[in-house]
């Protein structure tokens, strides 16, 4: 069908004007090759090498009830291997040990000395305490992992920080977060998404790396970056660090420090090409409503609005490994045939890459196949990478969510 048109343009132009043969030639040998070359970038074949296995499952539904989540949002771990989990369904931390025992509970709803109104953040302290931002308290909160209020920090409204991830390094903090606000002076696609910020959340030193250099147009699919933006990752020795966006297209990009010790974009990684179109913009309601049961569908009201779509493939998490390699999850959602409104699930097909410290994929494959409400915006379903090597996947069984620890093995 390709090859057809091309060949069809090439003899309007050639009949058009045979004076112009040799301009017309070069015209149809630059679509070619343009057309071999996006052939060349083609889907990768799995590698068979990667496998993924389960050692692990805290929150099943024949679990004690301390186990049980209500909306749970991230996972850490401490020196001795002891589990958080941040629920956002009953506003608590909760705290298991290396087997999934429960031990127990930090926070809980209330405006009193390390409870929460909200959480929608979670991060290890360089001390290894908690910080909590917490929206409905207006401020951040840092607890002891036995649940004591160590500090907190007023949100700077002025300047309308609310950070999807940080990484405490030397002295600051590197956020990843799209600013949403109506006052910025910014053109919405011109907005940074990575910012450098004094460790008390209060001070921001400078910003990089704008919305369009992902090159992923429209409202639409600014709204949903917006609200998950997607996660990064640092290099072992601090010296980089690789993001995925939450939209994943197949791109990975890599940040390193520039001569005067800021942090800029250094080059782009092609990954693994999903083999759905990533994402599908809709015109209208009407097309929304046709469309409203299928896997990855969404309608944001904002001003000019509506703006409505499908979000087909999804960054799952992105990790560092040992020997400077690096890892990425993503996901590609399916329709279930059998799915109902009232009760039921779509596919999610997980998928993992290995790219050797060069950015070349050494390995891809096809990991396992979960279950997924209608539709999941989250800001990473693989919340974290523990010392052993173990992830931790927020997901559901049998519509009860669980967090799921797991190995990747490279055969």
């Amino acid at each position: 069908m390709i090859a057809m048109t091309t060949f069809t343009l090439f003899k309007k132009l050639f009949f058009y004007s045979k004076m112009q043969f040799i301009p017309f030639l070069l015209i149809f040998l630059l679509l070619f090759s343009c057309q071999k070359d996006a052939k060349n970038v083609s889907r990768l074949e799995p590698t068979g090498t990667l496998s993924m296995e389960t050692n692990l499952i805290i929150g099943l539904e024949e679990q004690p009830f301390e186990n049980q989540f209500g909306r749970p949002l991230a996972v850490r771990t401490d020196a001795e291997n002891n589990i958080y989990v941040a629920d956002r369904g009953n506003l608590t931390i909760k705290v298991f040990d290396s087997d999934g025992n429960y031990l127990r509970s930090l926070g809980g709803r209330g405006r009193g000395p390390g409870e929460f109104q909200d959480i929608e953040l979670m991060e290890l302290t360089p001390e290894n305490d908690l910080v909590v931002m917490d929206r409905g308290n207006l401020q951040y909160t840092v607890i002891s992992s036995e649940g004591d209020l160590i500090d907190s920090y007023p949100y700077n409204l002025s300047d309308q920080f609310f950070p999807t991830a940080i990484q405490y390094l030397d002295g600051y903090m590197l956020a990843l977060f799209l600013d949403a606000s109506p006052w910025s002076k910014i053109e919405r696609e011109n907005r940074d998404l990575f910012h450098v910020y004094s460790e008390d959340f209060q001070k921001r030193r400078y910003s990089f790396f704008p919305y369009n250099a992902l090159d992923i147009q429209g409202r639409y699919l600014w709204l949903e970056t917006m609200y998950a933006p997607g996660s990064f990752t640092l290099a072992n020795d601090n010296s980089r660090f690789y993001y995925s966006p939450a939209i994943f297209t197949g791109n990975l990009y890599e940040f390193a420090k520039n001569e005067e010790g800021l942090w800029e974009y250094r080059k782009t990684l092609q990954g693994a090409i999903p083999d759905v179109e990533p994402y599908v913009i809709l015109d209208s309601e009407e097309e929304y409503r046709e469309v409203r049961l299928l896997p990855g569908s969404s309608i944001i009201y904002s001003s000019g609005g509506p703006y409505m779509g499908r979000i087909l493939s999804i960054n799952m998490g992105i990790f560092s490994l040992e020997d400077g390699s690096l890892i990425h999850f993503y996901g590609i959602r399916r329709e279930n045939k059998e799915f109902t409104e009232e009760s039921g699930y779509h596919y999610l097909d997980m998928y993992a890459q290995v790219f050797d410290p060069n950015g070349k994929i050494l390995h891809y494959d096809l990991l396992t196949t979960m279950d997924e409400r209608r539709f999941s915006r989250t800001k990473s379903f693989i919340n974290w990478q523990d010392e052993k090597g173990n992830y931790y996947l927020i997901g559901h069984v049998e519509d009860v969510p669980v967090i799921r620890r797991f190995t990747v093995q490279i055969n």
